[in-house]
């Protein structure tokens, strides 16, 4: 590697008609590392371009440590916090293959508009059986008058099911306790279900129809 020859110390850009003339290694505008240094220090062109450089390096500090601090807060995030997330992706999905039905429990919507606000209702509740907090089989559109103030509804949600599905889905969706008694997810799949999650609500906005059975494929938990 051919090392830099000298070149005759004479100020250009910033610090023009600076410099001591005499030929050396240059460091920076055309200046040896002295009269660089003088420059810097004792011109005003030179005070503008320290201060221009300090604020842009402590700026670039600054976001440094807020990525640091970004990476340890996810870092630290509970496992609670994660599941939180996926049901939140999951039940945005229900709302969605789900926009043009009305409750699954009243009624409401199914031959009138749907004038009241839009739940993903669990037929299973997750503190009862909390397995099935991410199977779209027990979870169906649901108004917040039936979720909220009639605690999901659970008599007339298997009416509904029948009514505008199927008696076997309801005996499918019944199965489900039994089928899965354990679901014990590591934070890895967690994060990869929450991925899943987000590409098939991608995938359903721009146009593509998924069965229910298909999601649950493709968010990878019940397989």
């Amino acid at each position: 590697m051919k090392q830099p020859k000298p070149k005759k110390c004479k100020g250009t850009g910033r610090a023009i008609n600076f410099g001591c003339g005499v030929p050396k290694l240059l460091h920076k505008f055309g200046l040896c590392r002295a009269c660089f240094g003088n420059w810097l220090y004792n011109t005003t062109e030179g005070k503008i371009f320290l201060e221009s450089t300090q604020i842009r390096a402590k700026k670039h500090v600054q976001k440094e440590q807020k990525k640091e601090q970004f990476a340890k807060k996810v870092e630290n995030r509970s496992k609670p916090y994660f599941e939180k997330k996926l049901e939140f992706e999951i039940n945005s999905i229900v709302r969605l293959i789900d926009s043009e039905n009305g409750c699954i429990s009243c009624n409401h919507g199914w031959e009138t508009n749907f004038t009241r606000q839009a739940h993903s209702g669990h037929r299973f509740s997750v503190g009862s059986n909390p397995t099935l907090r991410y199977n779209l089989f027990n979870i169906w559109k649901q108004c917040s008058i039936c979720n909220n103030w009639k605690s999901g509804n659970e008599r007339e949600y298997d009416k509904g099911i029948i009514t505008h599905f199927h008696t076997e889905i309801l005996t499918y969706i019944k199965s489900l306790p039994a089928q899965y008694k354990e679901l014990h997810l590591s934070f890895d799949e967690l994060k990869q279900a929450i991925i899943n999650a987000r590409s098939v609500k991608k995938e359903i906005l721009s146009g593509i129809d998924y069965s229910r059975e298909e999601i649950n494929k493709k968010i990878g938990i019940y397989e």
